[in-house]
């Protein structure tokens, strides 16, 4: 009996899932934040789960997330694809584009703006939300934060509850919006102790239950990159329709019309270059971008014909249609291009009806146009030659 008495004495019940901690939020926030800068490239699988009992509204979503910071672009210093069970999003630097799985079409932005990525679902809350915003809240001595150890579907980790009063941290990260709510708005990160990186934000409020969870699971810092041609939309065009209508698309120049004139800067040396230089030589117009996997395939084809044909009144243009000088140089200096390459030719190619790249445009000594092609596959090298020595003459 006195046995029994001194075992139900020392006995303290269950252990509770959470217990304080002995490090600091800030400390601990600050490795975080030390780790996610860190990551060059990286991967995981995002679910997000939005669970509102005020509203009776819950629906959950799932991608598969790629992220490469290595990149030059400054629009919003990361390249990404994107994938769930009907779609594809991808954005190389300069152009955001959408496969869709089950009607194999293809939405294209070449031209996107920061706004164009402000409220996309797979970056609400994201590790990239995190990495920009996490300095900024470190240093806010206006944030609440406590930390408590806890467990999260049975791995153990460290919860951070930040209460950040009447403002709502950005799509991004890069800033928190003041807004006019009558409750406060909680965020809760889960960081694994296994290996300081966030496993888990849960947003929610102090005024009911509704909440927003956000999984980051089996995150990888260094994963298979996915192949450089992946991330070009010329890539998936026989496989993908464009859903521009095409009443609205420009139609490519017609064989027999007069090439409009043209005066455009090099990119390298600031020197311009018109149509008119150019009178009395067979002219080959080549327009380009520079995430563009046939573009990139053209090179060394068309480094054979400015060798091929230096002698003779033939001369090779290469036009860029919109990226930037930085861009441009990068990818000269990679492939190794030997021929001219002018740069801000967007409204050239518009008029010339380049919608697609690469396309090629032939101008005889007249100045008329002899041959139009878009794309480049194994016959366009042995055919360009062909009209090109025929048009340059004996």
């Amino acid at each position: 009996m006195k046995l029994l008495l001194l075992i139900l004495l020392s006995w303290q019940g269950p252990v509770p899932k959470t217990q304080p901690v002995v490090a600091s939020p800030d400390s601990i926030l600050s490795e975080v934040s030390r780790k996610l800068n860190n990551l060059k490239k990286f991967e995981y699988e995002n679910t997000r789960e939005l669970n509102y009992p005020s509203e009776n509204y819950h629906y959950t979503s799932s991608w598969k997330v790629f992220y490469d910071l290595e990149t030059t672009d400054t629009l919003t210093g990361f390249k990404y694809q994107v994938e769930d069970s009907t779609s594809k999003e991808i954005y190389n630097g300069s152009e955001k584009f959408r496969l869709e799985k089950k009607t194999r079409t293809m939405q294209i932005d070449d031209h996107p703006g920061k706004s164009n990525f402000q409220h996309l679902s797979f970056l609400y809350n994201s590790i990239i939300t995190l990495r920009n915003i996490l300095p900024l809240l470190i240093n806010d001595p206006t944030v609440t934060r406590t930390a408590i150890d806890t467990t999260a579907r049975g791995i153990p980790c460290t919860q951070i509850t930040l209460d950040l009063g009447k403002r709502r941290i950005q799509n991004l990260g890069h800033a928190l919006d003041p807004m006019d709510t009558k409750y406060n708005f909680i965020y809760k990160i889960l960081v694994q102790k296994a290996d300081g990186l966030p496993y888990e934000t849960i947003q929610a409020n102090d005024a009911n239950s509704d909440r927003i969870t956000t999984t980051f699971i089996r995150l990888q810092a260094n994963p298979v990159v996915p192949d450089e041609l992946s991330w070009y939309y010329s890539t998936y065009v026989n496989s993908y329709r464009r859903t521009e209508d095409k009443a609205t698309s420009p139609r490519l120049i017609a064989a027999g019309a007069q090439a409009p004139t043209w005066k455009l800067e090099s990119p390298t040396n600031n020197t311009t270059i018109s149509l008119d230089d150019l009178k009395g030589q067979v002219i080959l117009l080549d327009f380009w971008i520079k995430n563009c996997g046939p573009c990139i395939q053209s090179v060394p084809h068309l480094n054979q014909l400015k060798e091929k044909f230096k002698d003779r009144p033939v001369k090779i243009i290469s036009i860029n249609a919109y990226d930037s000088k930085a861009d441009i140089a990068w990818f000269c200096n990679k492939h190794n291009i030997q021929y001219t390459v002018l740069s801000n030719g967007q409204a050239v190619a518009k008029e010339y009806g380049a919608a697609d790249f690469p396309t090629l445009v032939i101008i005889d000594k007249s100045g008329k146009v002899v041959y139009t092609h878009t794309g480049f596959d194994g016959s366009t090298p042995s055919t360009i030659e062909e009209i090109c020595t025929r048009q340059a003459g004996p």
